[in-house]
């Protein structure tokens, strides 16, 4: 049986190895032979600028950026340089895993030492808000109709078309019910596969984008769903937070499209973006036009949800070094946000088509739950 101390050496040593491998190539990128001084500030231009680092371990980077030249004389030669990679090498290699799956979606240029310093000081206390608030609240009210609707089975079957957070056709002038949908869900199915989308891809914006970037295209994606889904389909109920994991999945397309040159792996994160837009389209398609038992799902809130990622991710995500190019992609991004959303809120609230939404009234099912409750209290909420 091995103890403590054994398991941290034995996990210590090629952990070292693996970093001062790395660590020796990037210097034989800069001096083969190992007998050159380099000026400091060439190995940090490096270190920040180039595709030489990507595969460095990102403490060794910090400890470089922050702390190179032990002798201040502005050079920095292989012995000075390897003792920063022995020393960084004494971080656990988790830590470096995690630091280069985030780091992944980050454009080169915005890989400042003040960024990479937080993801290696990065402890998940506090975790980023947003995502992690909104998941929870997503459980929480799954948990609570999970256990309401036991007296109400018969009636609801699985799904809450009861409960005042719903996308209720017949109640949309509740205006609420286009953004609090998002937190209701069908089954455990659909709220597992929403939360681990949402916390994978959500996260790793968050983190270096801030928790008031991704909450705006979280809930524009969750907001353009329900008009989407209202518009092209005026009586169903909608619920799920597809539309918001669709804006999160898609901001991502917006980030290459701004960084592509900056982006690591750029080709990889696209070809999986494409191959997932490819799904979910052939998915709608078969639903909508082929399958002999067409599913509830709301493909037009998804496609509404992708929209607004696209659209918001371009113009709220930073993005340091602005091209002109870019510029005119940043206006033409928000004035096609502006128009889209406008035009959803108008339609949605007026569509000038006799009799295209249903009348504003309670739904049979609603009216079913307020007669449930009606002959079980009084007007005060008391037991009868």
């Amino acid at each position: 049986m091995a103890t403590i101390d054994s398991v941290e050496l034995a996990d210590e040593a090629p952990t070292s190895k693996w970093v001062q491998d790395i660590a020796q190539k990037f210097w034989e990128s800069q001096d083969l032979q190992r007998n050159r001084r380099i000026p400091l500030s060439k190995v940090k231009r490096a270190l920040l600028e180039t595709e030489k680092a990507d595969r460095m371990p990102n403490s060794l980077v910090v400890k470089l950026l922050q702390k190179a030249d032990l002798n201040n004389d502005g050079y920095i030669d292989y012995e000075e340089y390897m003792k920063f990679a022995e020393s960084a090498s004494r971080y656990p290699r988790r830590r470096d895993t995690f630091s280069r799956m985030t780091m992944t979606f980050v454009p080169r240029n915005e890989r400042t030492v003040a960024k990479r310093s937080y993801l290696q000081m990065y402890s998940c206390c506090p975790p980023p808000l947003f995502m992690i608030l909104v998941s929870l609240m997503e459980i929480g009210a799954f948990i609570y109709y999970k256990v309401d609707m036991v007296n109400t089975t018969s009636i609801l079957q699985s799904v809450p078309l009861y409960s005042p957070l719903i996308f209720n056709p017949f109640r949309r002038y509740e205006a609420w019910r286009y953004i609090t949908y998002a937190l209701l869900h069908s089954g455990y199915v659909h709220l597992f596969g929403n939360l681990l989308v949402q916390l994978v891809l959500g996260l790793a914006l968050e983190i270096f984008h801030g928790w008031w970037r991704v909450g705006i295209i979280y809930l524009s994606g969750v907001l353009f769903g329900s008009l989407a889904q209202s518009i092209m389909h005026p009586e169903i109920f909608v619920l799920g937070a597809s539309g918001g994991v669709f804006a999160v999945e898609y901001a991502h397309v917006g980030n290459l499209l701004l960084n592509w040159s900056q982006m690591e792996f750029r080709w990889i994160q696209l070809i999986i973006i494409l191959v997932l837009s490819t799904a979910d389209l052939s998915l709608a398609v078969h639903d909508r036009y082929f399958s002999a038992t067409p599913s509830n799902t709301g493909h037009m809130g998804h496609l509404g949800g992708a929209i607004a990622g696209v659209t918001v991710g371009i113009y709220i995500l930073r993005n340091f070094k602005i091209e002109k190019w870019e510029r005119y992609c940043w206006w033409v991004a928000l004035s096609v946000f502006v128009i889209l959303l406008v035009a959803g809120i108008t339609l949605s609230a007026a569509l000038p088509v006799p009799e295209y939404f249903p009348k504003d009234d309670l739904s049979p099912v609603g009216q079913a739950r307020l007669d449930y409750f009606n002959n079980r209290y009084d007007w005060l909420g008391k037991p009868k």
